[in-house]
């Protein structure tokens, strides 16, 4: 399990964060160096300060989203850095809310992913294809991250099994709208993934989320959450989603 959220981390940092918030990569990358550098050290303020670049790229980047009126760029980098407090609270073994681990560092990885990734794919096809749908997938995919985090923190089953379920509305949704790029195109096999990864991996996720509270609800533990649900969304839904929207773009530039 660790080693997999680990990769997820040091991917997310290195790679979706710069594909999410249009940024260029190579300050990313060395983001990313400095994950990798805190998740091999002990927990401590050691470990703690090296997420620091990526706790300080991601408020130059809200900053500079806000100064350009560029309101939902901003709440992109808001779950960015989100993402980064959370390892940053992970490092330093502080424990909020009575939330212990390893559900401090999924928040880390959530909000990389669920947060920031899929809201900036969101944000793509309402740039591409506007329409009610996609105003409608960009709220759904904004607004339950929030509700999972507030659910958590209250011990609530209608915030943690209704933001799941509010999550997976709107990862199908986004998923559904980017079919027409998977139908054709040279990286119409990148689309294809990650159209179709969420399918199952979303239900593992509501199941879980209601084994928490019903545990009559057949669920896979945490340890097997991860390499299951984690990585469909993560690596097979999003990254494989900006991958295609950036393969893309160099196709089509001049």
């Amino acid at each position: 399990m660790i080693p997999t959220m680990n990769a997820a981390l040091v991917v997310g940092v290195g790679a979706v964060m710069p594909f999410s918030l249009k940024e260029r990569p190579l300050p990313w990358f060395l983001a990313a160096l400095g994950v990798t550098v805190a998740l091999l050290l002990g927990p401590g303020p050691l470990a703690a300060l090296f997420v620091g670049p990526w706790v300080a790229l991601t408020v130059i980047a809200g900053v500079r989203s806000l100064l350009q009126r560029e309101g939902w760029a901003a709440m992109v980098a808001g779950f960015a850095g989100t993402a980064s407090l959370a390892l940053v609270a992970s490092r330093l073994e502080v424990t909020l809310f009575e939330i212990p681990e390893p559900i401090v560092k999924l928040t880390a990885l959530h909000f990389t992913y669920a947060g920031a990734g899929t809201l900036a794919l969101a944000l793509r096809l309402q740039a591409v294809r506007p329409s009610r749908w996609t105003r409608l997938a960009r709220v759904l995919v904004f607004i339950a991250p929030p509700v999972v985090a507030l659910g958590f923190i209250t011990r609530s089953a209608l915030g943690q099994v209704g933001g799941a379920s509010l999550m997976t509305a709107g990862v199908w949704l986004v998923a559904a709208l980017q079919w027409p790029d998977a139908r054709a195109g040279r990286s119409r096999w990148w689309w294809r993934v990650s159209c179709f990864a969420p399918l199952v991996a979303m239900v593992l996720g509501v199941s879980w989320a209601a084994n928490q509270y019903w545990p009559w609800v057949p669920a896979l533990t945490v340890p097997d959450m991860v390499p299951t649900h984690g990585a469909l969304n993560a690596f097979g839904f999003v990254l494989c989603g900006h991958l295609a929207c950036w393969l893309d773009w160099r196709r089509s530039a001049p």
